[in-house]
């Protein structure tokens, strides 16, 4: 009887996990086609140029001033209520779009769809940890990176496949149900998420100053946020003007652009599964060493990309840059969730995630600026030196766990 009800805990665990897996998936899928598709959406509106710039602008700061303003605030216990308003958002965004009759109304519906990310993709992340056994948690972490790396490459093949047969609203519609699938997912699981969240009450006093205090000093937090903001800074910068070099330089269409893009996921997401199968085997203990090494390989990337004499070259540079994109997002958050006080968890994750909005709005706007001055190439190397300061950030980390295995082996030797 004692074991039955023990297979039956397991497999309770186990479908809260998928759970979690589908919604990010869902999520993710929705902020990725429509960060990439809104611009599309407004010229069709009649914006102009400098209107159509402002989408993803509004989307990403409304994203960010929500993250800080209200997502890092939310205790571990109220994740599920807020997610499922996130979702709710995101329906009543997405309907927006679709009944937006001029630009403004559809700027209104990117805000709105700018807070449901906010409400919903960081705490996603949060739910992982907390609902992994300690056991589980890597494993599962690295899942819910595979299930980020595969929205990201299905998203836009869907859009594709959608858009070769329908108009651009046709893309939204597809949104929209992904949100609705996303919203019933949460309504009917509500009372699963809570129940298992009923001990994570706010403690008293809790304010978010002190947690960002605790978070500052904690070293590994710190050490993890800033590799992984220096990282998404040449990341999106690189993204950004990636496709326009790669167009320019060697005259593809746009349809090869988005292939040569689209690549880039497929090789983090074969980087993912790397990282997946590694975590599984527990032979991915050095996290350090690991994210020391995957800096300086993106760094090696973006000075090929910068050079590149032909496409190929360019194709290496840009998908050993896949890399440390593949590898610092799920260590990141390993090393989170392991060395953050279990209350802390929401601040940290929010936080951590909010480095994506900081370099999404910094990174291109750097990397402008070297190339108004000179030759993209030079913003490319310009970045990939960003990289090597991530490693000097994470170099002491990787050198203790170098020599903490080099002590082990020294000790079985001498055992042998």
């Amino acid at each position: 009887m004692k074991r039955r009800w023990n297979l039956n805990l397991v497999s309770k665990s186990s479908a809260v996990i998928y759970l979690i897996l589908i919604l990010t998936f869902l999520a993710r899928a929705n902020s990725s086609m429509m960060q990439s598709n809104n611009p599309l959406y407004a010229h069709s509106l009649g914006a102009q140029l400098a209107e159509v710039g402002l989408t993803t602008s509004v989307y990403a700061v409304v994203t960010m001033m929500v993250r800080f303003g209200y997502s890092a605030r939310v205790n571990l216990h109220d994740v599920p209520r807020v997610m499922t308003v996130g979702f709710v958002l995101l329906t009543l965004a997405i309907s927006g779009v679709l009944l937006s009759h001029n630009f403004v109304e559809f700027l209104l519906a990117v805000a709105l769809a700018g807070v449901s990310t906010a409400l919903i993709m960081p705490h996603l992340l949060s739910l992982m940890g907390a609902l992994s056994s300690q056991e589980d948690r890597e494993k599962n972490l690295s899942y819910y990176s595979l299930a980020l790396s595969t929205s990201l490459v299905v998203a836009p093949i869907l859009g594709t496949l959608i858009l070769t047969h329908v108009a651009l609203k046709g893309l939204y519609v597809l949104l929209l149900t992904f949100a609705l699938i996303g919203l019933g997912v949460m309504t009917f699981n509500y009372r699963r998420f809570q129940q298992r969240l009923l001990k994570d009450e706010k403690p008293k006093g809790f304010k978010l100053r002190s947690a960002l205090s605790d978070l500052v000093h904690n070293p590994t937090y710190m050490r993890s946020f800033a590799s992984l903001f220096l990282f998404n800074l040449s990341f999106a910068a690189a993204m950004s003007y990636g496709g326009l070099d790669v167009k320019d330089r060697f005259g593809l269409s746009y349809s090869l652009v988005e292939l040569v893009l689209t690549s880039f996921f497929v090789a983090s997401l074969l980087g993912r599964l790397v990282v997946s199968r590694f975590v599984r085997q527990k032979k991915l203990e050095r996290k350090a060493t690991w994210m020391f090494w995957s800096l300086g390989i993106g760094g090696v990337g973006l000075g090929l990309m910068g050079w590149a004499p032909s496409l190929m070259v360019f194709l290496i540079g840009f998908w050993l840059l896949a890399w440390p994109h593949a590898v610092l997002f799920p260590l990141v958050s390993m090393r989170i969730a392991s060395s953050v006080d279990r209350h802390l968890l929401v601040a940290a994750n929010t936080i951590a995630q909010s480095s994506f909005d900081l370099s999404g709005t910094f990174g291109p706007l750097a990397l402008s600026l070297v190339i108004s001055q000179g030759h993209i190439g030079w913003g490319f190397w310009l970045i990939g030196l960003i990289q090597f300061v991530g490693m000097g950030i994470m170099a002491t980390e990787a050198r203790k766990e170098f020599l903490t295995r080099r002590q082990v082996r020294d000790s079985e030797g001498l055992a042998g």
